[in-house]
């Protein structure tokens, strides 16, 4: 498949076994990478140094949320932690994804768990959140969507994501997969092995759809290492080439060096004031 593939319907094909086949083919791991960046972002939107942040309501922003697994754990641990520390917060949460499919199931998912009051769920694609005003969230979340973004495009949705970012308080934390690198020795081998061979054929196997994960591991090989990714983020030049861009706070090794979160706060350049 295009290295594109990624960006159009090819989820709609394998929603209804999507959440199973990643459990598997994660052996269940994917679930901690999820809860290290959401508690990342409930540490930077609800408090700062320890203490309470300002009242009111935080909104945040869930982009490639596909069946919603990070929208609903953000929900159920943002209002867990609101209550044991007795906040006065309350929290929105959007999440958004390309496949119509993908947002069916995660709205099943939400309607089961009774979420659906303060988490929605809409059809849309990082690179045109003109939907939504500057500057009106909180925190946005990406968990393996970024790489579906054409490379050439990816500057377009991080300025996007920037824009709707509060400015120099917002937070930004984008979970994705790369390559390890040799530093990783054996067990680096091992997940490049993993990644290369064993979850395009199991994918295939489990969802009748070997495109869709021969996609998965292309897109996976053509990604940047972290060092690569990193620069990118730092050097997005945002409002026409103004310069406001973001600040990468954290990256987070997980998995022998094939899974990072990385943490960034959107900065505002002096030219643009």
């Amino acid at each position: 498949p295009p290295t594109d593939f990624g960006t159009g319907s090819m989820f709609n094909n394998i929603a209804p076994r999507y959440d199973i086949i990643n459990r598997v083919l994660a052996l269940n791991m994917d679930t901690s990478w999820r809860r290290v960046m959401v508690n990342e972002i409930i540490e930077a939107t609800l408090f700062i140094d320890g203490e309470a942040r300002e009242e009111g309501k935080k909104n945040i922003l869930d982009l490639a949320t596909g069946t919603a697994d990070v929208a609903i754990l953000l929900g159920q641990e943002m209002t867990k932690a609101i209550e044991k520390k007795g906040l006065e917060n309350s929290v929105e949460i959007i999440g958004v994804d390309p496949s119509q499919n993908m947002i069916g199931v995660g709205r099943e998912k939400l309607a089961e768990r009774m979420l659906d009051q303060f988490i929605s769920l809409e059809i849309g694609d990082s690179r045109d959140l003109s939907k939504f005003g500057e500057s009106t969230f909180d925190g946005i979340t990406m968990a393996f969507g970024i790489r579906n973004v054409p490379a050439d495009e990816r500057s377009v949705a991080l300025c996007e994501m920037h824009r709707v970012l509060k400015k120099e308080v917002g937070k930004l934390a984008i979970l994705e997969f790369s390559e390890p690198g040799p530093e990783y020795g054996v067990l680096g081998y091992v997940a490049r092995f993993f990644i290369r061979h064993i979850v395009p054929s199991l994918g295939a196997l489990l969802s009748g759809a070997p495109k869709e994960y021969i996609h998965l591991q292309n897109s996976i090989d053509a990604f940047p290492n972290w060092e690569e990714f990193v620069q990118l983020v730092e050097g997005v030049s945002c409002r026409g080439g103004g310069g406001s861009t973001f600040r990468v706070d954290k990256v987070t090794q997980m998995n022998f060096g094939s899974v990072q979160l990385y943490v960034a706060t959107p900065v505002v350049s002096a030219k643009t004031g």
